[in-house]
């Protein structure tokens, strides 16, 4: 075996370490015991590893919509306009991932390996988004929405394809241009707080707050909210 394939193989393993290191055990009995605690007293509640995920996923979900509709609120209660509670709605996501970095990557990182979340996590993942739409359509229906301020390119078939659902569903009523940008804000958020979340902002913002504060007024522009 020649040096350059005794290192391609270490590298191939350490890979499939890499990967392997998302698998973690999170059987309720198993961890019932290395809590002090009786398996028979939790396995009622949790009786398998999916049941266990299920709630600390709605857990997240909900506390991080409690961060951004809390921020909104407190937002509106000071003055705000429209676009400051875009802003305030979009740090409180972000303050509240810092703070609960495990929590965030477990709904916004890597899928569980094996694990099909229900539908109820879904409606609890929703809170976030549907503040900024809230604030979209509070444009919207006094007459301030921008639409067409920005080019926006053609959509091909295969996006044409991705809008026509959200069209259809949570993002119904709104105009096309819309639906796309906000999909695209959509991914730039969790992006963004991601990227912090995971320890590579410091290389490139000497100021990560202002850096977020900077970006998330230039998505609540780019979403047409009146500035």
């Amino acid at each position: 075996m020649t040096t350059s394939d005794a290192h391609d193989l270490l590298k191939t393993e350490a890979g499939r370490r890499l990967a392997a290191r998302h698998q973690v055990d999170l059987d309720p009995s198993g961890l019932a015991r290395d809590a002090g605690l009786d398996p028979a007293s939790i396995t009622e509640r949790f009786p398998d590893r999916d049941s266990l995920l299920t709630d600390l996923v709605l857990a997240a979900y909900n506390a991080m919509g409690d961060s951004a509709e809390r921020a909104a609120a407190e937002a509106e209660k000071a003055g705000a306009d429209l676009l400051g509670r875009w802003v305030a709605t979009c740090e409180g996501v972000r303050e509240w991932a810092l703070a609960h970095p495990e929590e965030y990557v477990l709904i916004w990182g890597r899928p569980v390996p094996g694990y099909d979340a229900p539908p109820e996590t879904m409606v609890a993942g929703a809170r976030t988004v549907l503040v900024l739409l809230g604030l979209v359509r509070e444009a919207l229906a006094a007459g301030r929405l921008a639409v067409d301020h920005v080019p926006m390119p053609e959509l091909s078939e295969g996006m044409a394809r991705t809008i026509e659902p959200l069209a259809q569903g949570m993002l119904s009523g709104l105009p096309a241009p819309v639906i796309t940008r906000m999909l695209i804000i959509w991914t730039q958020l969790h992006g963004m707080v991601g990227f912090e979340v995971n320890g590579h902002i410091a290389g490139v913002a000497a100021d990560p707050a202002a850096f977020f504060t900077h970006a998330a007024t230039a998505m609540g522009q780019y979403i047409g909210l009146p500035h």
